[in-house]
């Protein structure tokens, strides 16, 4: 077909805009699976607890750092209609200075749903005093087996497994069982108390009983049928409910974040769609006497744009298989801690906007190609 030999004929020039494509692509896909590596980091802990629903306190949305569910909360939660199961979920603050170079976790407990984690090395058995951590801490140098120390609290524990796609803003998490996550809460509210000169053994015995099943958030398993909105209405305004992916989107800074990369992204299409539409506008353009010519023996207009596809199609899919593989190489070259995740669902939609953006713009060309008149190539053919 004509369109397949013009590009042959001109490999150098169709090279530099199919480069020109390829790095569009890779920048579309690179960012899209930063994107989605920062979600993962700043609130995969979050996101992926196996439940319907997370019930926060009142007043706390959406963060764990501030929700605190007494044992009392945690039955209501528990009883209330279309509730078919519930487990508590905690969260505290600490940091491991058990090795060379201390670094900040998030301690999460689990009551009883261990299984939920994605052991890919030890074990997820978890006892009291022996933790799961996400992988990521093994770039800070822990490994199965060690001993960890928390601090400011001083407690030790054993790490029996790994974990992954679980951290928690962008640090690794440490994840116990639910009584060993109440005395690390316990302890570092009592250490804040002690730096105030307000703690004593009696006041502490006092908290750590009145803290016992409590939780930061519940996690909930709705009945079939039940909505997230019917179990917020026979909860009251005592609390909030909201879906786990719907929590880790509204905190710690993601809904700016998640605007932002997806402006980047919106932005890398346009450029995109402009490159392609306006090389082959001014390709079109130079092209009017051969056009015209081609027009003149009998070829339509549909003929013609129908070679034009062609090649945007050729082109725009060879970028696309080079973009992609461009940016599983600046993935893989990326230092671990990078928020790195490709989501191929997310890149299809990416190369589907490619090509319909790609499309869009030939519609320029399409314009130029209606306007020749083949009455010009015979009237330079009498001259």
């Amino acid at each position: 077909m004509l369109g397949l030999k013009e590009l042959l004929g001109g490999k150098l020039k169709f090279a530099l805009i199919a480069t020109a494509i390829t790095l569009v692509v890779s920048l579309i896909m690179v960012t899209t699976a930063m994107s989605e590596g920062l979600l993962t980091g700043m609130s995969g802990a979050k996101s992926s607890l196996d439940a319907d629903a997370l019930v926060f306190q009142k007043d706390t949305y959406p963060t764990f750092e501030r929700s605190i569910l007494s044992a009392a909360d945690m039955d209501v939660v528990a009883g209330t209609q279309g509730v078919a199961d519930a487990y508590g979920v905690g969260h505290t603050y600490a940091s491991v200075g058990s090795v060379s170079d201390p670094f900040d976790v998030r301690v999460f407990g689990l009551g009883s749903r261990f299984g939920q984690l994605p052991i890919i090395e030890g074990t997820g058995d978890v006892g009291p005093g022996e933790a799961v951590l996400d992988e990521t801490a093994r770039l800070e140098g822990v490994e199965i087996g060690d001993t960890i120390v928390l601090t400011p609290v001083d407690a030790e524990l054993v790490v029996v497994g790994f974990t992954e796609g679980r951290r928690y803003v962008m640090v690794p998490t440490v994840w116990v069982d639910l009584p060993t996550w109440q005395e690390l809460h316990v302890a570092s509210v009592l250490g804040r108390v002690a730096d105030e000169g307000g703690s004593d053994p009696v006041a502490a015995a006092r908290m750590a009983e009145e803290f016992e099943g409590s939780a930061s958030v519940a996690a909930i398993t709705l009945e079939d049928g039940v909505t997230i909105e019917d179990v917020q209405a026979r909860l009251g305004s005592e609390y909030t409910v909201a879906g786990p992916v719907e929590a880790a989107r509204a905190g710690n800074g993601m809904p700016e974040m998640i605007m932002a990369m997806a402006g980047i992204q919106g932005v890398s299409v346009v450029i995109g769609a402009l490159l392609v539409g306006v090389f082959f506008y001014i390709t079109t353009l130079h092209k009017t006497s051969q056009i015209a010519a081609i027009k003149a023996i009998g070829a339509s207009n549909a003929f013609l744009y129908r070679d034009l596809l062609l090649q945007i199609t050729v082109l725009v899919a060879v970028a696309t298989a080079a973009g992609t593989l461009l940016a599983l190489g600046v993935g893989a070259g990326m230092p671990p801690m990078m928020a790195f995740d490709p989501d191929p669902g997310r890149w299809a939609v990416a190369v589907a906007a490619v090509f319909g953006t790609a499309y869009l713009g030939s519609l320029f060309s399409l314009r130029s190609i209606l306007k020749v008149d083949p009455a010009t190539a015979l009237g330079r053919t009498s001259a």
